[in-house]
């Protein structure tokens, strides 16, 4: 697998459709592909919105043994697909249609019709639990602001001799995007968050014992939700960042909560994932100065930074790639030749890592500017012109 620097993939506008939206081609399931993940701290997962910044850099490793393992269903006669005690026709089925998904010493089954990926199911050595009623998961193409909803019902047995039954409703929305500061410290950009809740209402008090009197009243039933935010960003068929947080209908107390981090340089599947390692690609041209911009000046903070601006002169956006060999506090300040503040990105605490800004200038009337960059309380000023 080709090296790549996840920091390099920093401040890239998050532009409606180029991203933003989830496809087939770069992120449903795959069979063969294996992922590492890391259990870490809960976090919170934050409100809805555009432009969010999700910052997970202090979350500490609860465990990093974890993997995640796609394939497909074991097969029967070299002509029957099983999964748990349901059987396909290996013929009637399209590749990567059935993929089985394996943790935690858990099965979960799913199934691609009709561009809407669907969880059939799951087993593991004390629950067997089937989808008479399949859960949707997720529509192709998913695009940010849309949401999908699907009633479930689903029956099974626990130790082998229990009946369960539970219904319920899946919710499926694409409800925020913007950028994130990873565990590792790195800063990732554009990455879209998916929130599933799946209300879970559990109707097995009517069969664990049928005709007894006293369970065929109508029981208690118990209402728990389950809150998964994943977030994807472009390049990368998998979550990079996943919470899970379970709670109680009834009084919205939590039941138990996680959080797992998927390190995108161990996303191995990208050696055979061609799709995702051209975007991969693409957004590391984004980051990089042209060459063939002669406007483009280095301005050095002694040993702190370095900083590329370009183009100067500036008709709309001007870009600042810089490159802190230092964890720093960085701003840039745009005054007028008068000392007038016009502009300016407030300051921020980063770490050492490479970075790209974009500053709008398209508003400015034509004329010379002064441009401060400061860095850990070391500053310099550039000349900035408007054409």
């Amino acid at each position: 697998m080709r090296t790549f620097v996840v920091s390099l993939i920093v401040s890239v506008l998050f532009i409606l459709p180029g991203y933003g939206q989830l496809n087939t081609v770069h992120n449903h399931l795959r069979t063969g592909d294996v992922l590492i993940k890391q259990q870490v701290e809960f976090a919170d997962p934050g409100e809805a919105g555009i432009n969010k910044l999700w910052d997970f850099s202090k979350v500490k490793t609860v465990n990093d043994e974890y993997t995640l393992a796609y394939s497909l269903p074991p097969l029967l006669d070299d002509s029957i697909y099983i999964m748990g005690d349901m059987h396909f026709l290996k013929k009637a089925v399209h590749e990567n249609e059935l993929v089985v998904g394996t943790e935690h010493n858990t099965m979960y089954y799913y199934r691609l019709t009709n561009d809407s990926l669907l969880q059939l199911g799951h087993e593991n050595p004390t629950i067997k639990l089937e989808y008479t009623s399949p859960m949707t998961l997720m529509n192709f193409p998913l695009n940010y602001g849309q949401t999908v909803v699907s009633d479930y019902k689903s029956k099974g047995l626990y130790s082998s001799t229990v009946d369960m039954q539970s219904q319920g409703q899946m919710l499926t929305s694409a409800d925020a995007y913007g950028k994130m500061i990873l565990p590792t410290g790195d800063t990732l950009s554009p990455v879209l968050r998916v929130k599933t809740i799946q209300t879970i209402l559990d109707k097995s008090a009517y069969t664990l014992n049928p005709e007894n009197i006293e369970t065929t009243t109508e029981p208690q039933n118990t209402g728990i939700q389950l809150e998964t935010c994943r977030w994807y960003s472009k390049g990368y068929r998998y979550p990079v960042f996943e919470t899970v947080r379970s709670t109680k209908q009834s009084d919205n107390s939590e039941i138990f909560s996680t959080a797992f981090f998927f390190p995108p340089q161990d996303h191995l599947y990208l050696d055979t994932d061609p799709d995702n390692q051209a975007l991969l690609d693409e957004l590391w041209k984004e980051t990089e100065t042209p060459k063939e911009d002669p406007t483009a000046k280095t301005v050095t903070l002694e040993n702190i930074m370095t900083c590329k601006i370009y183009p100067n002169p500036v008709e709309s956006q001007m870009n600042l790639a810089y490159d802190l060999k230092q964890d720093a506090k960085v701003s840039f300040e745009l005054y007028s030749i008068e000392g007038l503040p016009i502009k300016k990105i407030k300051a921020q605490q980063k770490p050492a890592g490479i970075y790209t800004e974009t500053l709008d200038c398209s508003s400015l009337r034509p004329n010379n500017y002064i441009l401060r960059i400061t860095a850990n309380n070391l500053f310099v000023n550039e000349i900035i012109i408007k054409k």
